[in-house]
This record gives C-alpha cells, structure tokens and sequence, in this order.
C-alpha cells in the first residue's frame, strides 16, 4: 500500500463477507456492500482460500468506479483525500457500493471461494499524493519523428512496481520522447502524472489504460474517464469498448494481439469476435522481449495486421515494451521501456499532437528498441506523401532513407506480399528510389529493414490509389485503338520488369 501512516484512525465498523464463486452468471460476481455515515476511507483485506484459482477485485461506489487491483493481495484502501494504488480518491457516499470480483481462473473444478474484511473510518491513514488535470500542452511544437513507448506499467497496476521517477529516468536513459503509462483497468495513474509533468519537461507522460479483459488486452491511448472492462456484464460488449475509448477522446489499440500463452498471461491474445475494427486505431505488432517476440509472435501479428487491412481497416503499427518492473526483469522474456520503440511523425511533442500522428498512420516500429536504424519511406512528387498519406497514380515513385543501417536489407511489402529482391544496404545514410506499380484496385505499402532475415524495422503503409496516366503522347487520338494497343503492349513489358 502506497503512502505514510497516520496513526489512531478512528474505526467505524467493520464488516465480513464471504462465498463461494462459480462459473455461473459469467465472468464477473457482484457483491454489495453497505457504507456507514461518516466514513472518511474504506480498507479491504482480501484472500482467495482455493489453491490453484485466480480472482480479481475491484471497487464501485454509487457513482460509479472507485478502482482496480486485480489480483493484487495486499490491502485496499480508499479515501476522501487518496486512495490506495489502482483506486481513486473522491467522496465516500452513503449508500451501498459494489465490491466486483472478477473470475480470471476457477481450476480446474471451476469455483473458488473469496473473504473480505472491511474496515470503515472516520479518519485517514494516507498522507494525500499531489495530483492534478491534465494540461494538454506541447512540451516541444514543430514537425518532426518523437520516439516513445505506448505501453508501460506502473505501480498503480497490481501486477508492477515500477514508479513513475523509474519511468521517467529509464526513458531519459534512451532518449524517449514520450511514454504512456497503461495501468491495469485504472486511471488512477491520470492525476499523478499530470502533477509530476511540470518538474519533467523533457519526457511527455501521456494517459493511458491498458483495458484488460479475459479476451484479449487493448490501450486507450489519450482517453480522460475509466473504460468499463468487464465484458459480459450488464451486456457489455467489446464493440461498446472500443467505441467508448474514442467517445472519452481516446486512440484504441489492440495490445500483443496473438500472445496466446493461455494461463500464463490471462486474456492476452485478442479474441474478441464482435470487434468494430474500423474504430481501432492502432495493432501492436511487437510487445517486449525482441528475441521472444521476432521468434514466437511477430509473424502472426503482421498476418492478422494485413488481414484487417485487406477487409478495410485502416490500423497503424505500433510497439510496446508492456514493462513492468522498471527495467529489472531478466531472461528471455525480460521488457524494457523503450524495447520496441514507437516513431510518431506529429506536429508537436504534446498528447494530442502524438495520438493525431497515430491516428493518421504516421509511425515506424524499431522493433528493438531507440538504437535500431532509422527509416522513412515518402513519394518524391513536389508535395511528397509520408507514411499514411495516400498517394495516387498508375506508378508512384518512392524513396527509403536509412540512417545507421549499414548491412541491413530494405525491404517493400505491396499488399502484404513482399516485392522481390531486397536492397542491401551499404551505407550508414541510404538512400535509394523505387518505382512501384499501382494495382487497380488500390492497395497499401510498407517498408521495413531486416537484419539476418529478420525484420527489425517496420513502417506502417503508404496508401496507393491507381488514376490510369492521362494525356498520352504516343501518337494519335487519346482513346485510339493504336494507342491503347501501344499502352497495352507497354504495360506488358513493365509488368514483366521488377519494379520494387
């Protein structure tokens, strides 16, 4: 529990609940609780009392929620002035609240059984941490590529201990931009940042939630209020939590969406079937580990990737290292902040101007981490297209730029299958054109720089929609059957060539 004590807190009363949880009436178990009148803070003391189970807990009050520890075993406390890591502080009303269980795993015999000890005071415990709203200013303004991490976890998810100081030193260390603390179904993390941006005027802390569910974990990138995680209850839909995200001026993105790893990491694969994939906004393509990821996840990303790119959607790559222990972890599966990093083309270093950046496709994932080679991709026409940017023609030309990438390989991808031949790279500043042509459907492009076969650089695409070439100068009428065939028969000899 985060906080000083304050001695000789004047207790209230106290109040016992216990019982059993099944599989019965879906994955969350509802249980009211009465608050007496003058309570200044509430203290929960849990326990789980059937091995091998698994139960969540969090807090509602009459207004609506209160916090999130989920599997978090220490003591809750919830006050006028602070609250416990993970819960909000706000008035304690008089009136029954909701103690939600959530039931992450039931064993094998699927029940458990859960106790409660509440303790109500008429005084506090915490000293109040400074917190404040979120001011939206640009911590640097003028265009330009911001390297951060969209998926860090703090102390105020049950499962971390990493403190935002932590954090912030550990993003310093690798020249980030910016960080999104996405706490555990929280937004308790929101105020203490925002306190702490004015003495860190050199990392942007942004808001975030990872919304953890038992199908799969999204990011509400930006979104000011809590996103109701609990699916099945009251009719909850995923559909309805997407669209809440971007109702709260939020970005969702779904998080390390085929890391199915089944009772080791609870819901992390994303199998949500009612998901309105035109209201997400962005696919994690790698999470953490680089090793784990390239070897066991990467490719199965990038299918699902251009599978909702090819029914429609429009999705931008991102990275997220989903650290959570400040750095400190170790062995194949060890994340760190930074590790992937996410390139952000945005007007301004500032919460808005990075989630409009995402929103318009502008990123580049080094999956990695700051160190990976840098590249872009852009048209070389007078008003060149970035990437995201739509660019029209029968061919387009496009040109990659590589920094610090000498003998890596570039890569084009059209469509989702790559062009052949890759293009070594022999310089520590590359730069090389291509020529792509435009199927007539349309379609989408994307670069990336491999290293040893695999990728380690990964842009989000170049739209391409194909205008057949005007005015041409071949000779006769335009629409002639003499130039049509001369048109033809050009079309089938570039065709023939490899143009990359």
């Amino acid at each position: 529990m985060l906080g000083a004590t304050i001695l000789f807190a004047g207790v209230l009363s106290t109040l016992h609940l216990e019982g059993d949880v099944t599989q019965a009436g879906g994955d969350y178990l509802v249980v009211p609780f009465a608050v007496p009148a003058g309570t200044v803070e509430l203290e929960i003391d849990r326990q789980v009392t059937v091995a091998g189970t698994i139960l969540d807990f969090g807090v509602w009050s009459p207004s609506g929620f209160r916090g999130w520890g989920g599997g978090l075993t220490e003591s809750t406390v919830i006050g006028v002035d602070d609250s416990s890591r993970g819960y909000l502080p706000g008035p304690i009303a008089v009136a029954d609240w909701q103690l939600v269980i959530g039931k992450a795993n039931l064993g094998s015999t699927g029940s458990s059984h859960y106790l409660a000890d509440l303790t109500f005071r008429d005084s506090a415990t915490l000293v109040p941490r400074a917190r404040a709203t979120t001011s939206g200013a640009a911590l640097r303004s003028g265009p330009r590529w911001f390297a951060g991490d969209l998926h860090v976890h703090s102390s105020e998810s049950g499962d971390a201990h990493a403190s935002f100081d932590q954090i912030v030193s550990l993003a310093r260390s690798r020249h980030l931009d910016f960080v999104v603390l996405s706490d555990h179904n929280t937004v308790s993390q929101h105020g203490l940042i925002a306190a702490m941006q004015p003495s860190v005027p050199d990392v942007l802390l942004m808001r975030g939630a990872e919304v953890t569910t038992y199908a799969g974990h999204g990011n509400a990138l930006g979104a000011s209020v809590y996103i109701d995680h609990r699916i099945g209850l009251d009719g909850r839909t995923a559909a309805a939590l997407v669209h809440d995200v971007g109702a709260a001026g939020g970005l969702f993105v779904i998080n390390h969406p085929v890391l199915d790893l089944g009772s080791a990491c609870i819901g992390c694969a994303w199998n949500h079937s009612d998901t309105p994939w035109n209201e997400v906004g962005a696919l994690e393509i790698q999470t953490g580990s680089y090793p784990l990821g390239v070897s066991l996840f990467l490719t199965r990303a990038l299918a699902l990737w251009d599978l909702q790119l090819d029914a429609g959607a429009h999705l931008a790559a991102v990275g997220g290292s989903d650290d959570h222990r400040a750095g400190t972890d170790t062995g194949p599966t060890a994340s760190e902040v930074g590790s992937p990093t996410t390139w952000v083309w945005a007007s301004e270093l500032s919460e808005a101007g990075i989630l409009a950046g995402i929103r318009a496709g502008h990123t580049v994932v080094s999956l990695r981490g700051p160190d990976d080679p840098r590249l872009e991709l852009y048209t070389t026409d007078a008003t060149p297209r970035l990437i995201g940017d739509l660019a029209t023609g029968g061919r387009v030309e496009v040109e990659v730029h590589v920094r610090g990438g000498a003998g890596s390989a570039v890569e084009l991808v059209l469509n989702g299958s790559k062009i052949p031949g890759p293009v070594q790279v022999d310089s520590d500043d590359f730069r090389r054109r291509f020529t792509v042509s435009v199927p007539p459907a349309g379609g989408r492009l994307r670069a990336q720089l491999a290293s040893g076969g695999d990728p380690i650089v990964i842009s989000s695409h170049l739209y391409l929609a194909y205008a057949a070439p005007t005015g041409c100068a071949l000779g006769g009428a335009a629409g002639s059957p003499w130039s049509l065939a001369m048109f033809a028969f050009i079309a089938f000899v570039f065709a023939r060539r490899r143009y990359i």
